[in-house]
């Protein structure tokens, strides 16, 4: 219930440091131009999220290079934003509820902050992966960002402005390919890290300087368990994924990460259920429109984390025949023989005939800004459809377009050209996502669980990322571009080449986990109950669970023939209920009687009240 609601007309409307209310700090009458200050700040400072995803998953072959050791095991680079994103996103959005958003947006900073110094200073790989499981904490700000759209911005603007967030999740996409490739090409990949660092001390002090805190708060404690519980169970999981084909998949010590996993997240399910506070609500998911939903989030970051790993490893490869040459050269080097004695002993197994050779920035340029600018415009679009005809329309098209897109790009994806056109499809499907999604969330669940919903639906989001990168890994190695050297008289000798993979690769990547994952998105989309009508901009009307009561009969209230003429109807429950037969009158208003004339309401003919149904509080 508004306090704005109970309290008289007239008079100013303080909003109290704290509040349980979720209107408290609502700028219902700020300027258009503080409104357009403050998600223009939002979305730059969140925008730091997707950014680091996209500059560092383009630079991973030279990551890898600098890390020549590692193998494949270089996508863990990316993979560990989704292990450490999914155990921190639900702790996140609960922090953001107990103790402010604007106050978890900075401390968020400087976590990442932390981990970026980290990553640009280390040279080891261990060392690495601590900055960037470090960065990762970063990966709430977005679910962050999307509460203080839903504390702040009024109502009838929420649709709109969820989808102005969306899109400039987009627009990062296309200036995150052009920085880090202009900063890679005349400097290294480290240098993409400082840019980092100075982007979200500008950006940060913004955020102080422009967007008020909301003072919305929901009293609960942090489950630091469940997060550690979460964790390691993802990450067992996700390893045997990531290493199942180097290692073996039926070898015990693999199978042991697969198990101790599985167990692990068995307990932090069993965990969740038994606590007062948990990390992630069960009783959230047993309503089948919110299940659907984080089904929905974990195949479409999937679908989108697939291409972000794909595209550079594709076309950052040097061409067939300057990659031969490379590899010619270093075998010379390393045998001591000349050029022209090598090319006698040794041939290549396998198809790369999609390698261009592009640096970073010629990625970016020439496919990359095709799919962001289309992301980015089909954001705002999608945002727009949601508040006109409903997010579940919008999730149906991502789905539609997802799917055309893998399935054109698994036999068409050989030239940069191919790659590109084709991609638009992809950034459509990327801003319908992002703009169709968060409608539904913020419809419907209550705002008092909004933090912890909306975390909940970025944490099966992360786990979507993680998967696309972890699957991606074992159907690359199990199709490397290989050297066959065949000494004298010798038995041949084959040899991978470092993170490189034939063409068969990437085409069973598009086909067994683009289409498919592109298809579930779909099915599940066409099976959403919710999202059927315009956005409402969290005003929820249907959700029938409670956090303490289980579930609840929700009701429609009777209307009665003065609402229906359109007179005034009170929004504010009565401490009791009207007697039936009993003078229109002597009828309570915000707990107390008032006189229809007193409250400026038209004479109108007394009927017989309707007794009203009962409703559980």
């Amino acid at each position: 219930m508004s306090q704005n609601a109970a309290r008289k007309p007239g008079l100013p409307a303080p909003v109290p440091a704290v509040s349980e209310d979720e209107d408290a700090g609502r700028l219902n009458h700020a300027s258009n131009a503080r409104i357009w200050a403050i998600l223009i700040i939002l979305v730059v400072f969140a925008e730091i999220v997707p950014m680091q995803y996209v500059m560092i998953g383009l630079s991973l072959p030279k990551i890898g290079s600098a890390f020549p050791t590692v193998g494949t095991n270089v996508t863990w680079s990316l993979t560990i934003l989704g292990v450490v994103g999914a155990a921190t996103l639900p702790l996140c959005g609960k922090a953001s509820d107990l103790w402010g958003k604007k106050r978890t947006l900075l401390v968020l900073a400087v976590f990442l902050a932390v981990g970026t110094l980290v990553c640009a200073l280390t040279s080891n790989w261990a060392v690495f992966l601590v900055g960037r499981g470090l960065m990762a904490t970063a990966f709430c700000m977005t679910s962050v960002a999307y509460g203080v759209v839903r504390d702040l911005i009024p109502r009838r603007l929420i649709p709109v402005a969820l989808g102005i967030v969306a899109t400039g999740l987009g627009a990062s996409a296309v200036l995150a390919p052009v920085i880090g490739g202009l900063l890679t090409d005349h400097y290294s990949w480290r240098s993409i890290f400082w840019f980092l660092l100075i982007y979200l001390a500008v950006t940060g002090l913004l955020l102080i300087i422009v967007v008020p805190e909301s003072p919305y708060r929901v009293r609960q404690r942090l489950d630091w368990l469940g997060s550690v519980l979460i964790g390691f169970g993802l990450a067992g999981v996700l390893i045997y994924v990531s290493e199942g084909t180097s290692w073996g998949w039926g070898l015990s010590s693999n199978l042991l990460y697969l198990i101790g996993g599985v167990v692990l997240l068995a307990v932090f399910l069993l965990w969740e259920s038994r606590i007062a506070n948990p990390l992630i609500e069960v009783s959230l998911l047993r309503d089948p429109s919110v299940a659907i939903m984080m089904a929905i989030s974990v195949f479409a970051t999937l679908a989108i984390a697939l291409a972000q790993i794909t595209v550079p490893y594709m076309f950052e490869t040097p061409t067939p025949a300057a990659l031969k040459a490379q590899v010619l050269a270093g075998v010379s080097a390393k045998e001591h023989l000349p050029v022209s004695v090598i090319t006698h002993f040794i041939t290549f197994k396998g198809d790369v005939n999609y390698g261009a050779g592009f640096s970073i920035f010629q990625v970016a340029w020439h496919i990359n800004i095709f799919l962001s600018v289309a992301g980015m415009i089909f954001g705002l679009v999608g945002g727009l459809l949601a508040r006109r005809y409903g997010a579940r329309l919008v999730l149906i098209l991502a789905g539609v377009a997802f799917a055309v897109t893998y399935g054109l790009w698994t036999p068409w994806h050989g030239a940069w050209v191919d790659q590109a056109v084709i991609g638009i499809g992809w950034g459509i499907g990327f801003g319908f996502f992002f703009a169709g999604g968060i409608n539904v969330i913020v419809d419907k669940i209550p705002a008092r669980r909004q933090g912890i919903g909306t975390a909940m639906y970025n944490s099966f989001g992360a786990i979507g990322s993680a998967l696309g990168v972890a699957l991606f890994t074992p159907i690359a190695a199990a199709h490397p571009f290989e050297l066959i050297g065949t000494p004298p008289g010798g038995k041949p000798q084959v040899q991978a080449i470092p993170q490189v993979y034939t063409n068969t690769a990437y085409s069973e990547t598009y086909l067994f986990i683009g289409v498919v994952t592109a298809l579930l998105i779909l099915f599940l989309a066409i099976a959403l109950r919710a999202g059927r009508t315009p956005a409402r901009g969290g005003i929820v009307l249907d959700f029938p669970f409670d956090v303490e009561d289980g579930p609840i009969d929700v009701q429609e209230a009777p209307i009665d023939k003065a609402t229906a003429a359109g007179a005034p109807a009170d929004l504010t429950p009565s401490a009791e209920p009207t007697p039936a037969g009993a003078p229109a009158s002597e009828a309570p208003v915000n707990g107390s009687p008032l006189n229809r004339a007193q409250a400026g309401e038209a004479p109108m003919q007394e009927t017989p009240a309707q007794e009203a149904a009962p409703r559980e509080a």
